[in-house]
């Protein structure tokens, strides 16, 4: 009959043959969804490079392998192979980070990104800035905000005209009201006094008013630097705005000229990216 001892030990060594065989079957797991991953980035199975990656390997195994961007590296190097193949007028700009790169559409005379690769889903997006003018300049809103912009000109600048009539019309009213005023201070005695008084009040209101009317128009002739600025402020913003639609109508041409327009260009994206994760699959 076995003592107590020994059954314990007996207890001891049937848990650790379990650990072992446990621990084993996760490291043979382990090596065998490495394997897989060695094999589908072998062969450029894309989609099968993502999965196993992403939803197979424990997050350990991802930083682990990934410690020096090696599989950033390889999804980066494979989108870029690919994009230069099926759209070779785009050209890279600029490596972001290890997963993300910025191309433009051809080359022209004002170069900037309007395309950005991720490639840890992967996916290919359109700066929200750059589709927004795109479909400004589409729409004409440039054109409407830069005639908006003129008419605020050319509003001041009659504005500026008129002002000078105006307020030399004003100052001689102003001037008359103040020489009737200094004519009745003038005649003011002990029996007129109520009277001359209460006339000399209705000027002052007079004067008042005018007075108002002539800080109205003063801004439109009296501070000359202030005009010039502001010609200058709105000049410079028809300008940014004009070289903004040149760039956005530039581009669309490309766009045009390269898929048939912005939603088939949308649409080849989606394709691209479908048919990236689909290469090599068996």
């Amino acid at each position: 009959m076995e003592t107590p001892e020994k059954q314990e030990e007996l207890q001891n060594d049937t848990s650790f043959n379990s650990v072992k065989e446990s621990a084993s079957g996760v490291l043979g797991g382990l090596m065998g969804q490495l394997k897989r991953l060695e094999e589908a980035m072998n062969e450029e199975r894309m989609g099968d490079v993502y999965r196993i990656y992403w939803n197979e390997l424990p997050m350990s195994i991802q930083q682990s392998s990934n410690e020096n961007h090696e599989i950033d590296n390889f999804l980066t190097s494979k989108l870029d192979q690919e994009l230069q193949r099926s759209f070779p007028f785009m050209v890279m700009r600029e490596v972001v980070s290890p997963v993300l790169m910025d191309y433009q559409i051809g080359s022209y005379y004002r170069d900037r990104t309007v395309l950005q690769v991720d490639a840890t889903q992967p996916a290919i997006k359109i700066l929200p800035l750059v589709r927004e003018q795109w479909e400004k300049a589409d729409a004409g809103k440039y054109k409407k905000e830069m005639a908006e912009l003129q008419n605020q000109q050319d509003d001041f600048d009659a504005k500026s005209i008129a002002a000078q009539s105006e307020l030399r019309d004003l100052n001689d009213k102003i001037s008359q009201q103040e020489k009737r005023k200094a004519e009745l201070e003038e005649t003011k005695t002990f029996m007129n006094r109520k009277k001359i008084e209460d006339e000399v009040d209705e000027i002052d209101q007079a004067i008042k008013d005018l007075k108002q009317q002539r800080s109205q128009w003063t801004p439109f002739v009296g501070n000359q630097l202030s005009g010039e600025s502001q010609k200058i402020e709105i000049a410079n913003k028809i300008a940014a705005l004009a070289l903004e639609q040149a760039i956005a109508l530039k581009e669309l041409r490309l766009i045009k000229q390269r898929f048939g327009g912005l939603s088939e260009m949308d649409a080849a994206l989606d394709q691209f990216i479908e048919d990236f994760l689909n290469k090599g699959a068996k």
